[in-house]
């Protein structure tokens, strides 16, 4: 991955299927997750790969974020598209369908696309298992209020995991957008 592009703040995008219940709740919950100092270096953002536009998140993923402190009641699902990927540092996938589906379509941007679980083991170094299955963060989409807890609290656990890593991408983007101001 080449977490250092042209862009003077380092950009995240979470990917899932209909933009709707898994990466509003990444999304959302990242934004909660970075330090303030630190805000206004990054830009998060979500995605679908069914290319459904101006739809808002699912009610329980917006109650289990405001339940958590955040807020994605204002957000409208849009597909993915070119400009979303070329403007994206990092693209951390909910499932190994969407990382197929983002490699195939946008083969260009492959080397910063990843399944969060992989991303979150690599930036660990947990190393790998065999099991690409295990990797996927489960759709709730049309469950119980309790399965989309389910699914939001084992986001946040992938986040706690890399959040030490993207900290570090951003100061190096913020340090990188100096040095180049000098």
């Amino acid at each position: 991955m080449t977490p250092l592009s042209q862009n003077s703040k380092f950009h995240i995008l979470f990917v899932c299927s209909g933009n709707s219940c898994r990466s509003p709740l990444a999304e959302g919950l990242l934004r909660m997750k970075i330090p303030s100092r630190l805000q206004d270096e990054v830009v998060i953002k979500s995605a679908g790969t069914l290319g459904i536009e101006g739809s808002p998140a699912a009610r329980y993923s917006v109650q289990i974020v405001q339940e958590m402190g955040g807020d994605i009641s204002g957000h409208r699902s849009q597909g993915v598209s070119e400009e979303l990927m070329a403007e994206a540092d990092l693209i951390l996938a909910m499932a190994a369908e969407h990382v197929e589906y983002l490699q195939g379509e946008f083969p260009q941007y492959r080397e910063n696309i990843f399944l969060l679980k992989r991303f979150a083991r690599a930036a660990n170094e947990t190393g790998d298992h065999d099991d690409p299955e295990g990797d996927d963060i489960f759709d709730p989409i049309g469950s119980s209020q309790e399965t989309y807890r389910v699914c939001a609290e084992m986001i946040d656990a992938e986040l706690e995991r890399v959040m030490p890593t993207l900290i570090n991408f951003i100061q190096e983007r913020r340090r990188q957008v100096r040095a180049n101001e000098a």
